[in-house]
């Protein structure tokens, strides 16, 4: 029991030794700080050590220098007087971006706008003085002999329609020299031979042979062509007056759909005979009506 009871009265002399040693050496440490603290504050300046009072005092001395130059020079600042050179923009000194590697553009005052403004107007105003003359002469130019003006094609043309006349007194021109193959007949039916029926013949059949020239049996505006498989190749023919002479059983046709043709023209040639008249054989269609009416052009022929 002694012997544990003297164990751990060493033990506790021993930390209060160690806390004493420790105390010891932190005081120590301190003050060891605090001299070399003051030791350096006692050291005189090394040079690096900024005076703010003094930049002050300095700047103002400079100051009023400068106000005694300016009274001496008429207020003017002499480049002597400042701690820099003045430099300006552009001067080859100072580069910014943007701006001085720009090749300068020289910007019209407000006068010189206005002078070229008006001298787009001017010219504006000539050109359109020089076309309205233009539009005047053509509008002024007349036909030859000083007559009106010249009339368009379509109004020529559509004189010439007006001016188709037929009358059944006028007659028509036999369009080829051939026998009558089949008679026109509205009256009573007549036979065909490839049909092998009889039936009414609104129309006239020359007979001739295939390639002979068909001519106009009169004056006329030729209105439609067509290819039928009844009567062939052919084509319609305003006479005036409500008449119009269709032809068929053509080949190698000289007219157009719109010409006009004249009495005695060759208008074709006899072409091959449709299957409708295989029989009969090859033959000039030829059918004349009156206001939609079948006339025989038979009897008109001079």
């Amino acid at each position: 029991m002694r012997r544990n009871q003297r164990n751990r009265n060493n033990g506790k002399k021993e930390r209060i030794v160690m806390l004493a040693s420790s105390a010891f050496v932190l005081a120590a440490l301190t003050m060891t700080g605090v001299y070399m603290q003051a030791q350096n504050t006692g050291e005189e300046d090394d040079g690096y050590t900024i005076d703010f009072t003094a930049l002050e005092d300095h700047a103002a001395d400079k100051n009023q220098e400068i106000a005694r130059n300016r009274t001496d020079t008429g207020n003017a600042v002499l480049e002597d007087d400042l701690d820099y050179m003045p430099m300006e923009a552009g001067s080859g000194l100072i580069q910014i971006p943007g701006l001085t590697d720009k090749e300068e553009t020289q910007i019209p005052e407000g006068e010189d706008l206005l002078k070229e403004k008006e001298e787009e107007k001017e010219k504006d105003t000539e050109k359109d003085g020089e076309k309205n003359q233009e539009a005047e002469k053509e509008g002024s130019k007349e036909a030859p002999g000083g007559d009106a003006p010249r009339e368009a094609p379509k109004q020529a043309e559509s004189q010439a329609v007006k001016e188709l006349q037929f009358s059944e007194a006028e007659g028509l021109l036999r369009p080829l020299e051939g026998e009558v193959l089949l008679p026109f007949s509205m009256d009573s039916s007549i036979y065909f031979s490839t049909l092998d029926q009889y039936k009414y013949n609104p129309a006239l059949m020359l007979q001739a042979e295939e390639g002979t020239q068909i001519v106009a049996c009169a004056d006329g505006k030729v209105e439609h062509l067509f290819e039928d498989a009844e009567i062939g190749l052919g084509f319609t023919v305003e006479l005036g007056n409500g008449y119009e002479l269709t032809y068929g059983q053509l080949k190698e046709l000289t007219v157009e759909q719109g010409s006009y043709i004249q009495e005695g023209d060759v208008i074709g040639v006899v072409g091959a005979p449709t299957k409708y008249f295989s029989v009969e054989g090859a033959n000039l269609y030829l059918k004349l009506t009156a206001d939609g009416i079948p006339v025989n052009p038979e009897s008109l022929f001079r």
